[in-house]
């Protein structure tokens, strides 16, 4: 029997494709559930970027996240190995998903939402998504004013 891989874990283009929030939406999508630490790296890096009480809070709406997806889903959802430089097409959804919910497209949210779940659970998604969302362009603003300014600056090298 040849089994056909799901559409759902088509390479469509990668990480580095994504605007900052989207990209690590996708990467604690992926880190979500999995074995070997990766688990646990997503719950302190969460703490570490949002504070402990908004990591955790961000944590469980991530896992509510799966868990509707796995609920209520159209099929299962698709996701590559932690370190893969892919971008499949379900994180693909989902990564666009985050990107309307932080722009504050909250009918296309719900409406692409509908790709992942049943119809009648797209808007409980969506909210999810949005709460997600905000936390994953909080945690990007966040790293981003970390990184050292080098305005002007040039390196020297010998």
């Amino acid at each position: 029997m040849n089994r056909r891989p799901s559409p759902g874990a088509r390479r469509v283009g990668w990480l580095s494709d994504l605007a900052p929030a989207e990209r690590m939406a996708v990467r604690c999508l992926r880190a979500c559930g999995r074995p070997a630490g990766a688990d646990d790296q997503l719950n302190a890096d969460l703490a570490m970027r949002l504070g402990p009480a908004r990591g955790r809070v961000t944590r469980e709406v991530l896992d509510e996240l799966m868990h509707c997806a796995r609920a209520y889903g159209r099929r299962p959802l698709c996701r590559h190995a932690c370190n893969c430089d892919c971008l499949g097409a379900d994180e693909a959804v989902f990564a666009a998903l985050v990107g309307h919910a932080v722009h504050g497209e909250l009918e296309e949210t719900a409406q692409l939402s509908s790709l992942i779940v049943r119809p009648d659970m797209a808007r409980n998604f969506a909210g999810l998504i949005t709460e997600f969302g905000f936390a994953m362009d909080v945690m990007t603003r966040n790293a981003a004013a970390q990184i050292p300014q080098t305005h002007g600056v040039q390196a020297v090298v010998h």
